[in-house]
């Protein structure tokens, strides 16, 4: 064992001062060589080494081979060499403002409003690079939404804007656009319109004629009232002249009797005139003192 150490210790001894005399002699060479690679680590940081942040995912071009389809970079510090290019795509779900004139089905200019999210599929990434580049959001995403937008919202004449529940329109636009854009790899996640904007005139006149549509409604509603109303009495009316055929007793003289009747009943004293023909009704005099 002690051979060992003493073997060793000998061979270590031996290789340090090769190394020591070779740095000795090629002292220049070495420092410059280390300095050139210092120089290019340093100039080429930003293009070799590459930082991926949370949803996001990076394409590499290389120059020699062009995209690499088969390769998706995660999140993480990505090394790639420096005359090759990391494209970083987010893949998270993104909010798009935007505001627009559009022409309504009369021809009247509407300020339309709205808010889209949308998302690209992260498998995809690779194709969408391909295809569509980088840019992706403002060079076909935006274009798809704002001719979605026009060419649904302009169908509808500004009365019907003004009624029409903004859900249909949003459901429509968002089941179009992802009928369009799912074909590249892309998903609309929500369509919300903020605010349809129509001329002063227009929303004013539309008001009136709300008005006065609800004020026919009320007065349609007063007619059919009216109508019952009449051919209730109708049917009284007919039943009071078969009561009457009947009975040979006309109805007042028979409502009378029936007051009669009803005062009769009470514990007041009275005096019951009655009548000296049969078409006279009988007449209660209340004899109770007023205390």
């Amino acid at each position: 064992m002690k051979i060992f150490f003493k073997e060793t210790g000998r061979l270590y001894r031996v290789v340090k001062g090769a190394i020591i005399d070779y740095w000795d002699r090629h002292t220049l060479g070495m420092s410059m060589t280390l300095l050139v690679f210092v120089l290019f680590i340093a100039i080429f940081w930003n293009k070799m080494f590459i930082s991926l942040d949370s949803g996001q995912q990076g394409i590499r071009w290389s120059r020699f081979y062009g995209t690499q389809l088969d390769e998706r970079y995660g999140e993480g510090l990505k090394v790639i060499w420096p005359w090759d290019r990391m494209y970083i795509y987010n893949t998270r779900i993104q909010t798009r403002r935007d505001t627009m004139q559009i022409l309504s089905a009369e021809g009247l200019s509407i300020s339309v409003e709205f808010i889209y999210r949308f998302y690209a599929i992260p498998d995809s990434i690779p194709q969408i690079h391909k295809s569509l580049g980088v840019n992706y959001a403002e060079t076909f995403v935006a274009p798809e939404v704002e001719s979605a937008s026009m060419s649904i919202i302009g169908n509808y004449t500004p009365e019907q804007l003004y009624k029409i529940s903004s859900l249909v329109i949003q459901s429509t636009i968002k089941y179009y656009l992802n009928k369009q854009l799912i074909t590249r790899n892309i998903v609309i996640d929500d369509y919300l319109i903020k605010r349809i904007s129509l001329p002063d005139i227009v929303s004013k006149s539309i008001e009136k004629k709300m008005v006065a549509e609800q004020l026919s409604y009320e007065f349609d509603y007063r007619l059919i009232v009216e109508e019952k109303e009449r051919k209730r009495k109708s049917i009284e009316a007919e039943g009071i002249k078969s009561f009457e055929e009947i009975s040979k007793i006309p109805i007042l003289k028979w409502k009378g009797l029936e007051v009669t009747s009803e005062f009769a009943k009470s514990a007041n004293s009275k005096i019951i005139l009655m009548g000296t023909d049969e078409k006279s009704l009988p007449l209660l005099l209340n004899t109770d003192e007023k205390k």
